[in-house]
């Protein structure tokens, strides 16, 4: 693409982005933006040959936009800011092989890609050494500004007696930039800032630093390290003893996990009861516990099987011990995703206990995956590359879903047998309204209901002070939708306004 016009299509992105997102809430617009972004990337510089990660992030771009227009969740939008990060990470290394390399040139890449396009400025107007010499000039002037006013606000914040001084000394300078900021339109500056920043990062991205080496020249499968032959013994004196010690920890913490299992199968599986409890060391403290104890139990296996331990004639019965291991570890996965599952049966539904569904999800996933590793001599950077992907796919996929919806209806559908936490409950967006809207005679029966099943020392709202919140919001949410553009809209939205106003 010619300079001049790379300028073009940057200042032409940047302008549509502030047209389409200027005043306006996410929905249709994001769907429209990155339609046209992604047509102009594949235009202007079209990847000769896309592999699987390729489709994979541009698939997440294009699903989690179409979703926005759906339902336009803070989830999806962020996943799918995420995935449009993703791809400019990708788009600088196409035959790339892991999104974490994607991630890292992404990340990179938001500040080189402004850098390149001052860059490419001056060498357009060709004054490149005359603008770098006036930059530096500046940045020069600016360092020690920002020195002094950081100090003027130490000393200020530290002496009463200086700071009358500096206020007194600021306040006519400070009147005079108090009547020219009135006029000036922040919104729309940082909107075309924001604009601006996204067209340059995608029209001038820049490769840098050593991920692409990384990338293309770790390999996948590990190579046995031949030991020289004036350490060839000790070395593998030292293997051997790295090999008794493992089969001792892997018995060892085979034996305490199996009866771990054990317990968790007998008392939580099939014979739970509960009677009334909150459930706060079952769930959030020995949840959490266990996730970590999975966690770390994943790092022993993969510092065991880091080098050379992998090709040890005779090491079967450790291999063995590590399968066990890992399989005992599934099976605490599904212990502690029953946990969950009986906190929620008892609890009802809320984003952290969604949550940990997902990340258990791509624990057990890890799991399969380290046991992969250890049958095929992979390497770890096999197994960054495959969880990462998996990682993606699984939180993409759980975006979709509008939650907020779905948690509504579920815990008042739920209030016969679970905790309704009106408190929490009324902070749920806009789309789940008509499923939060209820009368003071539900209210009322739920709040019963509550209080003969649970006996709680903290108080909770009451049903009055829940039915006027709603009733508020109701309010302002229709005014606010009924004076929103098209760009604006997303189908939950509409769908939510239309069941209030019927309801009213």
């Amino acid at each position: 693409m010619a300079k001049s016009r790379e300028f073009l299509v940057a200042g032409c992105i940047a302008l549509m982005f502030t047209v389409l997102f200027y005043h306006q809430s996410i929905g249709l617009n994001l769907l429209i933006f990155e339609s046209v972004l992604l047509s102009l990337i594949w235009y202007f510089t079209p990847v000769k040959k896309i592999t699987g990660s390729g489709w994979l992030l541009t698939a997440g771009v294009l699903v989690t936009a179409i979703f926005t227009l759906v339902h336009a969740s803070a989830f999806v939008i962020a996943m799918n800011v995420i995935s449009l990060l993703l791809w400019s990470g990708w788009l600088l290394l196409p035959a790339g092989r892991s999104l974490v390399s994607f991630a890292i040139l992404a990340i990179a890449n938001l500040a080189y890609g402004p850098m390149n396009t001052i860059n490419q400025l001056m060498a357009l107007t060709k004054q490149s050494d005359r603008s770098r010499h006036r930059l530096r000039q500046a940045v020069y002037f600016v360092l020690p500004v920002m020195v002094i006013l950081f100090f003027l606000l130490i000393y200020s914040a530290s002496n009463p007696y200086f700071s009358r001084v500096v206020e007194e000394l600021l306040r006519f300078p400070g009147q005079w930039l108090e009547q020219l900021l009135a006029h000036v339109n922040f919104a729309l500056i940082g909107v075309l800032f924001l604009g601006s920043w996204t067209s340059v990062i995608f029209i001038f991205r820049k490769q840098a630093g050593k991920i692409p080496a990384w990338d293309e020249n770790t390999p996948e499968t590990l190579q046995r390290q031949r030991p020289t032959e004036s350490r060839g013994g000790f070395r593998m004196l030292a293997l051997k003893s790295e090999y008794r010690a493992g089969l001792f920890l892997l018995v060892v913490l085979n034996l305490l996990i199996l009866f771990q299992n054990v317990l968790d199968i007998w008392f939580v599986w099939f014979n739970f009861e509960w009677n009334g409890q909150y459930l706060r060391q079952f769930v959030h403290e020995g949840t959490y516990l266990l996730i970590l104890s999975i966690l770390i139990s994943i790092g022993i296996i993969l510092w065991l099987y880091r080098g050379n331990l992998n090709f040890l004639k005779g090491n079967d019965f450790l291999r063995r011990l590590s399968y066990a291991w890992l399989v005992q570890n599934m099976v605490l996965v599904i212990s502690v995703s029953i946990r969950n599952g009986w906190y929620i049966y008892h609890y009802a539904l809320a984003y952290k206990r969604i949550a940990v569904f997902v990340f258990l999800a791509l624990t057990f996933i890890g799991l399969i995956m380290v046991m992969v590793k250890v049958a095929n001599f992979k390497t770890s950077f096999y197994l960054l590359r495959v969880n990462a992907i998996a990682a993606f796919t699984i939180v993409v996929l759980t975006s979709l879903v509008n939650w907020d919806v779905v948690i509504a209806r579920y815990n008042f559908s739920r209030y016969q047998k679970a905790f309704v936490h009106l408190d929490w409950l009324c902070t749920l967006s806009d789309k789940a309204l008509p499923y939060l809207d209820k009368t003071k005679d539900e209210l009322e029966k739920i709040r019963q209901v509550r209080d003969r099943n649970f006996s709680f020392d903290h108080q909770y709202m009451s049903p009055v002070e829940y039915h006027k919140i709603i009733q508020k919001r109701k309010q302002d949410f229709i005014r606010d939708y009924e004076n929103r553009r098209f760009l604006s809209f997303n189908l939950a939205d509409y769908r939510a306004w239309r069941e209030l106003t019927k309801m009213n």
